[in-house]
């Protein structure tokens, strides 16, 4: 979180929204503890007065942040561990990995140990600076339950590189994703802007007037209420995938924050639902996996594409699709 001022205004649809979950949803990376430390410390004031967390906002209120001031656990460089790291791709200035569900990306509050970072720097040594002393290597990210292709920076020049690539969307990335509901069409577009939930700051939503989102579908397989479905991200939205596909009434199976969880499973037609148990049951995870990677070499400019081998859970909901990996895109 960068060391600055930011100044907000209320508006009427935040009439009556708590200080601390304002200040949440609009600085981003700031968890709701620190968001409470923030306004605790007085570093948050409400038209140039300190207030209580609980404070009920008006509109037209004005709030100030002083970020810099912000209580950081995650600032401290992590040490080495010894996790298994699957390395689909390596050469001297970048590495890809197979990053498994259940691992976390980086170092961050409540997750200071046990990550990916964590794991390369034991196995795969020096990395780029990053964009945070807890973040060495990491150009972008995945969900913590979101298993797949994550590529790593070993050396500042291609992080600088890989993440230009990045923002300027020029990475080609695809996931595969198992959804639950009514038969989805063929292809399409979605195209629906997200913000965070002001209901809840752990949930993104579709929100007039939020950033925009935009994801394309292919229909792969569908049987008995379940869709197997591939994924592009023309945008790089947190939880965009899950967001959208709750949004067009497909969520992606197992996902219990954004209505995948056995309860939909339950709305299916009678005679659906026992097919469709069946391959809820091979997900202890939202059922996502980043797929494939395509992106230009950051020093030799080349083409590269790196690809995933889908995990466990995905190939045994594969086989009782009758799909077979070959099969795949």
């Amino acid at each position: 979180m960068q060391d600055q001022l930011r100044q907000f205004t209320a508006g009427p649809a935040d009439t009556g929204t708590r200080l601390d979950f304002f200040v949440c949803a609009r600085v981003d990376g700031l968890s709701r503890s620190q968001a409470q430390k923030l306004i605790d410390s007085g570093a948050v004031r409400v038209n140039g007065a300190t207030a209580k967390k609980k404070y009920a906002l008006k509109s037209g209120d004005g709030v100030t942040v002083d970020a810099s001031a912000v209580a950081r656990d995650d600032g401290a460089a992590p040490l080495p561990e010894n996790i298994p790291v699957d390395v689909l791709y390596r050469d001297e200035h970048l590495i890809a990995v197979n990053k498994p569900a259940g691992l976390v990306v980086h170092p961050g509050h409540g997750n200071r140990d046990g990550t990916l970072v964590n794991a390369l720097l034991s196995g795969i040594g020096a990395l780029s600076d990053g964009s945070a002393p807890d973040r060495p290597g990491i150009v972008h990210r995945l969900d913590k339950d979101t298993s797949g292709v994550l590529v790593v920076a070993r050396d500042n020049r291609t992080h600088a590189a890989l993440a230009a690539q990045f923002a300027g969307r020029s990475v080609v990335k695809y996931y595969l994703g198992v959804c639950v509901g009514p038969h989805p069409a063929e292809h399409g577009l979605i195209e629906a802007p997200l913000a965070r939930s002001r209901r809840d700051p752990l949930r993104r939503a579709v929100v007039p007037g939020g950033k925009e989102a935009v994801t394309e579908f292919w229909l792969l397989r569908h049987r008995s209420g379940i869709s197997l479905m591939k994924f592009r991200l023309h945008t790089g939205r947190t939880h965009q995938i899950r967001v959208h596909c709750a949004h067009k009434g497909m969520p992606i199976v197992a996902d219990g924050l954004y209505g995948g969880g056995r309860e939909t499973v339950r709305k299916l037609p009678v005679l659906d639902r026992p097919f469709a148990y069946r391959v809820y049951s091979c997900f202890g995870r939202h059922a996502l996996h980043a797929y494939s990677l395509t992106f230009a070499h950051p020093v030799t400019g080349a083409a590269m594409t790196v690809k995933a081998p889908p995990p466990g859970d995905f190939t045994a909901a594969l086989e009782t699709l009758a799909c077979t990996p070959t099969e795949l895109p």
